[in-house]
């Protein structure tokens, strides 16, 4: 009797540690990931019918829209290479100016500025403004040393950041928008050497027709132009399907049975109720208006998911 106690025990225990095992390997499920991509590699969410029951999603088709009236565009003042000059000094020694100009001073040709030790007195070679000052009186220079830098503010440059990022059908003439709500012209000179630094975007350079009190560079300007006249084609997105990630703007569009592509939306040119967008989107698309919030927390909680098991 207790040999047969002793196998059954035996036999239990081989059968709990079997069955273990079992479970074990059955409850390790990879969960089905919720993101794909498309034709050209931009992220896909999938959901299927009960995520779709689950975060009640509305869409709308979009429709036809043309953007007619005037555009803002914003920059800065810059300095033109081509209308500034440096003073230098001819000697090393110490800059002796009872009288040193300052920031924004004027200064007309062949003005006398100061000296260095016995050297003839420091003049301007050309008429300007005053935009730096590298060198203050009593101070050891050398000769050769910049001392002060002088624009020819007559004719401004602005430097204005285009709205998306290609730099097409740019305005020839633009109207900046400056002190006391007058308006100055400014003519199309060409695009900049560089993106604009805060944005990536395309920036533009554009020649006022003449100055105005407190035009110096750095200084912030607004620039507006009609687009009556060119009346660009595209589409009104509804303001309820932007979403905002990463300092953007963005949209979600159905492009299959439970499937969603985010794109990124300009927002600079607003509609009643939305913005227009002239490229990025179709008339026919349909883009999620309710739940789009949502679905951008999905994809990023896939995100997550995935590289979590990638570490495994």
């Amino acid at each position: 009797m207790r040999c047969r106690l002793r196998w059954l025990c035996l036999v239990g225990v081989l059968l709990i540690g079997c069955g273990g095992g079992d479970d074990n390997e059955a409850s390790v499920v990879p969960a089905p990931t919720r993101l794909a991509a498309d034709s050209t590699g931009a992220a896909v969410v999938r959901l299927d019918t009960a995520e779709l029951r689950r975060l009640d999603l509305a869409t709308v088709v979009l429709a036809e829209a043309r953007w007619s009236g005037e555009q803002e565009l914003v920059g800065e003042l810059v300095t033109d290479p081509s209308r500034t000059s440096m003073v230098r000094s001819a000697v090393a020694g110490r800059l002796v100016a009872p009288a040193w100009p300052e920031f924004g001073a004027a200064v007309a040709p062949g003005q006398e500025l100061g000296t260095v030790g016995d050297a003839r007195p420091i003049s301007a070679a050309r008429a300007g403004r005053v935009t730096q000052i590298l060198a203050q009186p009593g101070e050891l220079v050398q000769a050769g040393q910049p001392l002060l830098e002088l624009s020819d503010l007559d004719h401004p440059v602005v430097r204005l950041v285009w709205l998306s990022d290609v730099a097409t059908d740019a305005p020839t003439l633009v109207r900046l928008e400056v002190e006391g709500g007058r308006a100055v012209s400014a003519r199309l000179i060409g695009p900049a050497a560089t993106v604009d630094s805060l944005t990536r975007r395309p920036a533009l350079l554009y020649r006022a027709e003449r100055t105005w009190p407190g035009a110096r560079p750095g200084l912030p300007v607004a620039a507006t132009y009609d687009t009556r006249r060119t009346g660009d084609a595209g589409v009104r997105v509804p303001a309820e399907a932007v979403v905002q990630w990463d300092g953007l703007s963005w949209v979600y569009v159905v492009v299959g049975d439970g499937a969603f592509a985010r794109r990124r939306i300009e927002t600079e040119r607003p509609l009643e109720g939305g913005w227009f967008a002239a490229r990025g989107f179709r008339a026919g698309d349909r883009v999620v208006t309710r739940g789009a919030q949502a679905l951008l927390s999905e994809e990023f909680r896939a995100r997550i998911s995935v590289g979590d098991e990638s570490d495994k």
